[in-house]
């Protein structure tokens, strides 16, 4: 339990804000189209964080911040990837979202590597 790092509190946080993203922002999908790719995206993703960020706090391991840093990534190319760039609210919230998330894990990992501690 020494190895809590607060970035995981960030991103648990960050997740439980993506997973309720798109029933708040409430994003209409261009006439022919579905938001169910991004929506799907979110919650998978916010959901993904949320677990990790739970695992860390519980108990840490390296390749989850490194898993963390992965799925900021893809967060941040989603829109582009999953066709949801009609949306800028949705683009932002992918790519803040993301880089957040990504952000924590790099900060974690060297927090854990250099210092050995939080």
């Amino acid at each position: 339990m020494e190895n809590r790092h607060f970035q995981d509190w960030i991103t648990l946080i960050v997740g439980i804000l993506l997973v309720i993203a798109p029933f708040v922002l409430t994003i209409p999908a261009p006439e022919g189209t579905s938001t169910l790719p991004m929506t799907a995206n979110f919650v998978v993703s916010g959901t993904a964080a949320v677990i990790l960020a739970l695992a860390a706090l519980l108990a840490f391991r390296q390749w989850e911040e490194w898993l963390d840093v992965a799925l900021g990534l893809w967060l941040i190319a989603s829109p582009w990837v999953l066709g949801f760039t009609y949306s800028q609210t949705a683009v932002w919230a992918a790519i803040v979202g993301g880089a957040v998330i990504a952000a924590m894990g790099a900060w974690a990992t060297y927090d854990e590597r250099i210092t050995g501690h939080a």
